[in-house]
């Protein structure tokens, strides 16, 4: 005993009315025990009591206002404790436990903080005969290379995980006090049962601790170890940081948790092999899925740690794009490639056999999500420059089961692509969202993954996250009437055609020709066209390589602007234009467009040189077929109405999914703004031509509303603002540089 007397610190074991978590007593004061007692005592929530065989650790505790007192293994100490902490070496902790037994209380909750549970649990039945219900195991994620009391850090545990291993027969009221306890010294505490405990901290603590020791060992012994460890640089301190730990702890580690180890650890030597040979054979694609696949891991194990440690609220910085009136569009231009085509092309290569270049790719924005998604599930992708990709297609059946649930964020593309092929799969796995896609019902994509076969579970009614599962009914042949012209949804079904054991039927809602189809079948899918359905044969996609044509959304804006834009002398030289797309540009040469359409290819799309100026544009009628139609690009044509002479008359807006006649009033509010007379009734659409007069419109983060503003301020009186462009600016990323090629007159600003 040091310091006070005996007989003075027992006079302090009394009831601690006034301390939330009353007399702890923690026995081993090492670097966790001490920082535990620490944090505890700075935080005013419990007297301390500290028990060591070292005296000279108990007389450092007191000195360093680790702990209140030292105390002893005795009745007069125990019998007073509220809380009891084992925090010795794992192999210890049966000979303390043997001296607790005739001391301890029922009321008394005792707990651990050993890195292995299932070692611990059975040292308590030997003790004991049975694991008594205030017996709960726990244990902290956290911990340094350096050892002893004066490691204590009271912020040790702050926004690192606390593990509790409750077990059938633990008493629930000190089970919830346990979690109080690791919660009010700042843990996250999560609940896991001991043998997946020690299974998972196999994996992610104690093979990476062996591994460290064995290197550093390894390569001391060598015959260049000196220069060895002269010249390594930061990534082998990095690597091999906790092979400082403690020898004895660790060594008590692999002993006391031999079996989940030893799997673990030939799981690791079977990997290890596969990367020899792969190195040994010079199978470079083999090393990059590795590679690939293993540092998508490492920044899903990041972005968790972020999360943790600093939050999720990100800042997002304001973005507006202002346009100046009296442009000109003139001059040859080529596009990056169809965003939309960008997502296509990514996932069906990857469902390919063999290897697909693709040039001219976006790799911008929203598309990284759907091609980080089939990395994550073992497809490698080379980024052969910033516009071109190798993909190492794997087949239909050739993913595996990613280590996460995957995060499509906000993108709609994404998800209408992965889920239909997730469907097809021979694993389990969720896919979650963020932002406006949570809220929003799936009922036509879920229906169509229910005729798959398969298993889908949605938290809420046909809404994410939802997690999909194959069954003994899996891959059914697919037969479906689309009831919607979505884009999105007829590559969803095409693609979940593809998986049909023997013919699959897709019915589009709308005639004509997209780039779905026509993608699938330069990557070898066997389709046929019976009157207005397309029947799928089974196959394999083979891989190809494919030049992308220029974004087809992009190209129709700026045919727009060169419409809209005196003096305007535009070509675009890459083109790929669909039915829709064709049919919309038809539609403005009806009413005047000055546009040269290019001609139809072999492929059924209409490919090569578009060219447009300006030209004066006369009002029209718009049916509620052909808003439908064109609802994608229902702005551009509100903007059309504006600068055109007489009235124009937009009839369906009111039958349009509600997102589309969103879009709509919100430019109905921006005409008013620019002081454009314009009225909404019976969902139908008047708006009067005129001279825009320019101001500050939001956008509210749609990509296309902001184009469509953009356009509309295009020959203003005065400058157009438009404010909250930061999707646009993600989806058009060449917006500054195609704008300043071709004369358009336009800044962003943050």
């Amino acid at each position: 005993m040091t310091g006070e007397s005996e007989f003075q610190v027992l006079a302090n074991v009394t009831p601690q009315e006034n301390k939330k978590f009353g007399n702890v007593m923690i026995i081993g004061l090492g670097m966790i025990g001490g920082s535990f007692a620490k944090a505890l005592k700075d935080r005013g929530l419990a007297t301390l009591y500290g028990v060591d065989r070292r005296e000279g650790e108990l007389a450092l505790g007191v000195s360093t206002g680790v702990i209140d007192y030292p105390a002893e293994l005795s009745q007069e100490y125990v019998s007073k404790m509220d809380v009891i902490v084992l925090a010795t070496p794992v192999r210890a902790m049966e000979s303390v436990l043997a001296d607790l037994k005739p001391l301890l209380q029922e009321k008394t909750l005792v707990t651990d903080v050993g890195s292995t549970k299932g070692s611990v649990v059975e040292s308590v039945r030997r003790v004991f005969g049975f694991v008594p219900a205030n017996f709960i195991p726990g244990h902290p994620i956290a911990g340094a290379e350096k050892s002893g009391v004066l490691a204590s850090n009271p912020q040790l545990f702050e926004k690192h995980m606390a593990i509790v291993t409750p077990l059938p027969d633990s008493d629930p009221l000190l089970l919830d006090r346990l979690h109080r306890i690791w919660r009010a010294v700042g843990a996250d505490v999560v609940s896991m049962d001991v043998d997946h405990h020690d299974h998972v901290l196999a994996s992610s603590s104690h093979l990476p601790h062996l591994l460290a020791f064995t290197l550093v060992d390894a390569l001391a012994s060598g015959e260049r170890s000196q220069d060895i460890f002269k010249f390594a640089a930061g990534g082998f301190r990095d690597f091999t940081r906790i092979a400082s730990s403690d020898p004895v702890m660790w060594r008590d580690v692999f002993m006391a948790n031999k079996d989940a180890t030893l799997a673990t650890l030939d799981h690791f030597t079977d990997r290890l092999a596969d990367m020899r040979a792969a190195i040994e054979q010079g199978d470079g694609a083999s090393m990059f899925g590795v590679f690939t696949r293993a540092k998508s891991a490492r920044d899903h194990f990041l972005r968790l740690l972020e999360l943790r440690t600093i939050g999720s609220a990100k800042e997002v910085r304001p973005v507006s794009v202002s346009v100046l009136p009296a442009s000109t569009i003139k001059g040859k231009i080529s596009l990056l490639g169809d965003k939309s085509l960008s997502h296509k092309v990514i996932t069906i290569a990857a469902l390919s056999v063999g290897v697909s270049e693709i040039k001219n790719i976006d790799l911008t924005g929203d598309v990284r999500i759907t091609m980080q998604a089939f990395r994550d599930m073992g497809v490698v992708i080379e980024e052969a420059s910033a516009d071109c990709v190798r993909i190492h297609g794997v087949g239909l059946y050739g993913l595996k089961a990613p280590i996460a649930p995957i995060n499509v964020h906000e993108s709609r593309e994404s998800l209408y692509l992965l889920l239909p092929v997730l469907a097809g799969q021979s694993f389990s796995v969720t896919v979650v969202a963020e932002g406006k896609l949570l809220n929003q019902s799936m009922s036509d994509l879920f229906s169509l993954l229910r005729q798959m076969g398969g298993s889908v579970v949605s938290e809420l009614a046909d809404c994410l996250p939802v997690t999909l599962s194959p069954n003994d009914s899996l891959n059914v042949n697919v037969d479906v009437e689309l009831k919607t012209g979505s884009g999105n949804l007829l590559m969803a079904a095409f693609l979940s055609a593809i998986y049909s054991p023997d013919e699959g039927r897709v019915k589009p809602m709308l005639p004509g020709l997209s780039h779905c189809e026509v993608l699938l079948q330069r990557f070898g899918q066997n389709m046929t066209k019976h009157g207005d359905s397309f029947n799928f044969s089974p196959g394999s996609l083979v891989g190809t390589d494919i030049v992308l044509s220029g974004d087809e959304y992009e190209a129709v804006w700026l045919v727009l602007l060169a419409s809209l834009l005196p003096g305007s002398d535009l070509m675009i030289e890459n083109a790929g234009l669909d039915s829709v797309s064709f049919d919309f540009l038809s539609f403005l040469k009806s009413i005047g467009a000055n546009v040269v359409i290019p001609p139809l290819a072999e492929s059924g799309l209409y490919e090569g040189v578009l060219q447009a100026g300006f030209a004066e544009l006369s009002s029209f009628v718009l049916s509620a077929g052909q808003a439908y139609q064109f609802r994608d690009e229902l702005p551009l044509l509100c903007v059309v109405a504006a600068y055109a002479k007489g009235d124009s008359r937009v009839e369906g807006v009111g039958d349009l999914p509600y997102y589309y006649e969103d879009r709509v009033l919100a430019l109905v509010d921006a005409l008013d703004s620019m002081k454009i007379s314009c009225t909404y009734e019976h969902g139908d659409l008047l708006i009067k031509g005129g001279f825009p007069q320019g101001g500050e419109l939001d956008c509210a983060g749609d990509d296309r509303l902001a184009l469509a503003m953009l356009g509309l301020g295009a020959r203003s009186k005065s400058i157009t603002k438009v404010n909250d462009c930061q999707k646009l600016l993600e989806e058009f990323n060449e917006l500054e540089s195609v704008a300043l090629q071709l004369g358009f007159h336009c800044s962003v600003a943050q």
